[in-house]
């Protein structure tokens, strides 16, 4: 159905479903708590040695939103995904994400660091609706392998030719959510 990208069909491993809602919880607490300090690292590289170690002590210092003592380990991607959501929520409201996610020229070209990155803004500025009602749901349930399923075609027509993604379901939303993010805070260039 999609391609080239493989879709897993269930979660697999650690990311089962109250590992992702916590994570999710998680990213939520952490930007009411601290929203500059998520700001701060998502406007960072990811591929730089400051976005990983800026990620890793944003995580470290994340105890007091952990539902339970402990430590969680998470992919890097998927704790940056639940940031973006929750700055998402936390400054666009929820009936302008489609609007302020969708292709605009008066935006400035925004450079994907990875094909990943660029089938995601691809697939959220041609599918901004779809985009944000799966952002409107809660991870690892039907809803969202509903709206993850009617993202799919849209997805792959931005796949490039010699493209190949191969992202879990997690990863998927994690990496729609960033692109939203990275778009949403791109500032649009003045008339000229």
């Amino acid at each position: 159905m999609i391609g080239l990208v493989a879709f897993a069909a269930a979660v697999s491993g650690t990311n089962d479903h109250r590992s992702l809602q916590s994570l999710q919880d998680m990213g939520t607490c952490i930007v009411d708590q601290t929203p500059w300090a998520a700001r701060e690292v998502l406007a960072l590289d990811y591929r730089s040695p400051e976005y990983a170690e800026k990620m890793k002590t944003l995580g470290a210092q994340s105890g007091r939103c952990m539902a339970q003592p402990g430590v969680m380990r998470s992919a890097g991607v998927l704790f940056a995904g639940a940031l973006a959501e929750a700055l998402l929520k936390f400054e666009v409201k929820p009936r302008e994400l489609p609007a302020r996610i969708a292709f605009d020229p008066a935006r400035p070209p925004i450079t994907a660091r990875s094909p990943g990155e660029e089938m995601t803004l691809c697939t959220a500025f041609r599918a901004p609706e779809q985009t944000a009602a799966l952002l409107r749901t809660r991870p690892a349930t039907e809803q969202e392998t509903r709206a993850e399923e009617a993202l799919a075609p849209v997805m792959a027509q931005c796949l490039r030719k010699d493209m190949k993604a191969e992202m879990n379901r997690p990863a998927i939303r994690s990496m729609l959510a960033l692109a939203a993010y990275r778009i949403v805070t791109t500032p649009k260039q003045a008339a000229k």
